[in-house]
């Protein structure tokens, strides 16, 4: 009987100095298990946007900075930031963003906060996606953490993470499963800069098409348009179009 329980209480010490040794080397294990069960989505990583090469029947058009296809009865609209075909086969606006203006504006409201829809700040998620291995940009980045998000995290990242950076891992683990329900959303690598096309699944807005455009070597600028066409495969011909100027 003693040697039983001598036998037993060995077992019992390999396998707390076994679960110690894993708390200290993977302190994100349970962290890991957690959200492997609980976020259908959280390894997936943006899917490459399929290139549909134009028709003949698409024009050229140049809309604030951005070249691109589009019906060849567009005319431009809304002060000439967007096109819109009088046959009703497209319409699109095209946003040029200064970045850095944009987050010199912010700080000095003080009474707007990109980052109170966020349970910290943005220094602390700056330092999170650097732990991760991401360098985040240094304009605009309440704008794109979103598609560092849907890009970058996944399950493997909070096996070493622990105190903050592991709460902000569970928050931004569950902002994407949202987002995954809501958006389908690809990745477009250009010459010389990056895209990210976002289509809404919800109802009603089936024809509409989220675009982003990132120059490489140029964090303070950046492009979004809003493109809203019935025409699946045309919608697709337009954004796969598109060049800067």
């Amino acid at each position: 009987m003693k040697k039983a329980l001598t036998v037993g209480g060995a077992v019992l010490g390999v396998l707390l100095i076994s679960a110690l040794v894993m708390f200290i080397f993977f302190p994100g294990l349970p962290t890991y298990l957690k959200v492997k069960h609980k976020y259908e989505h959280i390894d997936e990583k943006l899917s490459a946007f399929d290139i549909v090469p134009a028709e003949a029947d698409l024009s050229d058009f140049t809309v604030n900075g951005i070249k691109l296809k589009a019906p060849a009865d567009c005319s431009s609209n809304l002060n000439e930031h967007g096109l819109k075909s009088a046959s009703g086969k497209a319409e699109l606006l095209v946003i040029k963003r200064d970045n850095k203006g944009e987050d010199e504006l912010l700080d000095s409201m003080q009474n707007y906060d990109p980052w109170d829809t966020y349970k910290f700040n943005k220094e602390d998620y700056a330092e999170f996606f650097r732990t991760i291995g991401v360098e985040p940009v240094q304009y605009g980045f309440s704008s794109r953490i979103i598609f560092y998000i849907r890009d970058y995290i996944d399950s493997k990242d909070c096996i070493d993470l622990r105190g903050q950076n592991k709460d902000i891992f569970l928050e931004l683990a569950d902002i994407k499963e949202k987002a995954v329900e809501t958006e389908t959303m690809y990745k477009l690598s250009g010459n010389s800069f990056t895209v990210y096309i976002g289509r809404i699944n919800l109802s009603g807005y089936e024809d509409m098409w989220n675009i982003y455009i990132y120059p490489d070597s140029d964090d303070i600028h950046n492009y979004s348009i809003a493109l809203t066409c019935p025409d699946e495969t045309m919608a697709r011909q337009i954004i796969s179009s598109i060049e800067l100027e």
